[in-house]
């Protein structure tokens, strides 16, 4: 890497940033977006060669998506909209479920790259960005979809856009940034509703920065009020009208019991929180360490000299550390668990703080070094990702969900199905992660019925697959050769079927799966309609003598 890929200036002018934009007078645009585009086809690559079926958050968001519901009894929808998107658009491939993972990566790189260049030199932006190769949040765990993945670049947008709407002159522009906040934040809140945290950290700006409270007074704090309550309103009417099952599901997952207001956990929360973090924080740190003992040098800002850069400055240490209080603060005070993953987002922005606070040497080798290095441990986690996935079977001693046959499960269910229906399978019902296999590899469109729940699953239910038949699944290596008989028992009319049987799809450690197969007859006119005519096993129709109404604690007839 050329010393004049990492040159350039960038200052400002009446409060707006004046960056050298052109590539050809700032090479390190340019090594930008050649580290972006290698950083997702690298990882892309690696999921799609060592998990050859979907991780269980991936299926859970793919036939959420498919129901195109407001909300999910756990989350907010856009996550599972935009795989479900994905994967329509794709024409099932899953290729496009780690396009879409590695996308928000990359909107979040891009988002704190150009926050960072707004006062940063072009070499400190690139380098801010670059550490971020050594965060796990950033490399290894971006593996997947889920609502805490995508929350990740509407949460580093919503901080570029703001700090634009405060940082410029023109009313105009100044509107459209303000606009732009608010479609971050609120679809930020249609992630996850930790984004909270973040306009909590917003909301301070004015108070410890009294340059910008004159923006109180004008129409942009309420342009971005009103577009993100515009944007979360349809969800949050859906809240209120499924008694905010979505905030009770918060509540239980961050540990709210009888013991929560017990002194140890207001004491032992927040320091757990913090403690989890460390492993995301502590290589960022070990990378950048040579060029952060550069004591000597002009500082790339200079927070205390009273220039314009003073707006970045405090901007950067609420909008950095501000999440962190809150969240100390909130485990202090309530005793709740801060689960480790919700601090994915808090450390986008580690690398802009710590070279806004100290400066870059002038010698750019030690510069190349720190990229250098940080590429290095990138590549470190996609290897570590790559042994993760193809060893741990055999290290564990058990098979993980990326290695289970969820396309073959699929195809020999709807055979099964096709062996006494002509109709495409309507629903699959019973264990979440193999009804969801099921479901979303099928090539029709599958209701899932996860966990035989209609809190999980509240577009379908009992008497809709009574009605119109479908399938139960369940894992007979743990369960058993039987399903569950409080699930067998809420039916009229099922049949258990021979077992499906796959192999694992683990390199290392080749397992039999036993997956039980449970044939529920419809009762509806029109679902006996697509009945086939078999010699020796016809299906158990509504007027037949086998058929009996299930009462609470009865038994079903099983008929094999």
């Amino acid at each position: 890497m050329s010393s004049a890929a990492l040159n350039g200036t960038s200052g400002l002018k009446d409060g707006a940033p004046v960056s050298l934009r052109s590539s050809d007078h700032d090479p390190t645009i340019k090594l930008f977006w050649i580290l972006l585009t290698g950083h997702v086809l690298i990882w892309m690559a690696v999921c799609l060669l060592t998990q050859p079926n979907m991780p269980l958050d991936m299926v859970e968001m793919l036939f959420w998506g498919q129901q195109w519901q407001l909300g999910y009894h756990k989350h907010p929808p856009l996550p599972a909209w935009t795989a479900a998107s994905a994967w329509w658009l794709s024409g099932g491939h899953p290729w496009s479920m780690y396009l879409v993972s590695q996308a928000t990566i990359a909107v979040t790189f891009w988002a704190v790259w150009q926050f960072a260049r707004e006062s940063l030199s072009p070499r400190a932006a690139l380098c801010s960005v670059v550490v971020l190769q050594a965060c796990y949040y950033c490399t290894f765990l971006i593996n997947d979809i889920n609502n805490t993945i995508v929350t990740r670049p509407f949460w580093a947008l919503a901080v570029l856009f703001l700090f634009r709407a405060l940082a410029r002159e023109k009313t105009a522009i100044r509107n459209l940034y303000w606009i732009l906040a608010g479609v971050a934040i609120g679809l930020g809140m249609l992630c996850k509703y930790y984004m909270g945290v973040l306009v909590l950290a917003m909301i301070a700006v004015p108070v410890f920065v009294p340059a910008v409270r004159k923006e109180l007074r004008t129409a942009g704090p309420w342009l971005t009020f009103g577009t993100a309550l515009l944007i979360f309103l349809p969800h949050l009417l859906w809240m209120i009208d499924n008694d905010f099952i979505t905030i009770r599901y918060v509540l239980d997952r961050s540990g709210e019991a009888p013991d929560s207001g017990s002194l140890v956990r207001h004491l032992t929360s927040p320091l757990n929180f913090l403690l989890s973090q460390l492993p995301a924080v502590i290589p960022v740190l070990l990378v950048a360490t040579p060029l952060l003992m550069n004591r000597g040098a002009k500082r790339t800002v200079a927070p205390n000299n009273g220039n314009p850069n003073q707006l970045f400055w405090k901007y950067l240490l609420i909008i950095f550390f501000g999440p962190v209080v809150i969240y100390v603060l909130l485990g202090a005070v309530t005793g709740a668990t801060i689960r480790t993953m919700w601090g994915g987002p808090l450390f986008s922005f580690l690398g802009v703080f710590l070279f806004a606070a100290i400066p870059l040497p002038e010698d750019h080798s030690k510069v190349r070094k720190m990229i250098r290095d940080a590429i290095i441990i990138g590549l470190f986690m996609a290897v570590a990702l790559v042994g993760r996935n193809v060893l741990g079977p055999k290290v564990r001693g058990e098979q993980s969900r990326v290695h289970f046959p969820g396309q073959s499960l699929s195809t020999l269910v709807q055979q099964r199905w096709n062996e006494h229906y002509t109709n495409p399978l309507p629903i699959v019902g019973g264990e979440l992660f193999l009804a969801g296999c099921v479901g979303v590899y099928n090539e029709n469109a599958v209701d899932v019925y996860g966990d035989m729940s209609v809190i999980a699953s509240p577009w379908t239910d009992d008497r809709d697959l009574s009605s119109r038949g479908g399938i139960v699944v369940w894992d007979q290596n743990e369960n058993g050769e039987l399903p569950p008989p409080a699930w067998m028992q809420r039916f009229a009319s099922v049949e258990i079927l021979d077992p499906v049987v796959c192999r694992s799809q683990s390199v290392t450690d080749d397992v039999e799966v036993r997956v039980g197969v449970a044939l529920v007859h419809p009762t509806s006119p029109g679902g006996l309609a697509f009945a086939v005519n078999r010699i020796g096993n016809t299906p158990i129709s509504a007027d037949s003598p086998e058929r009996i109404a299930s009462e609470p604690g009865s038994t079903s007839p099983i008929v094999r």
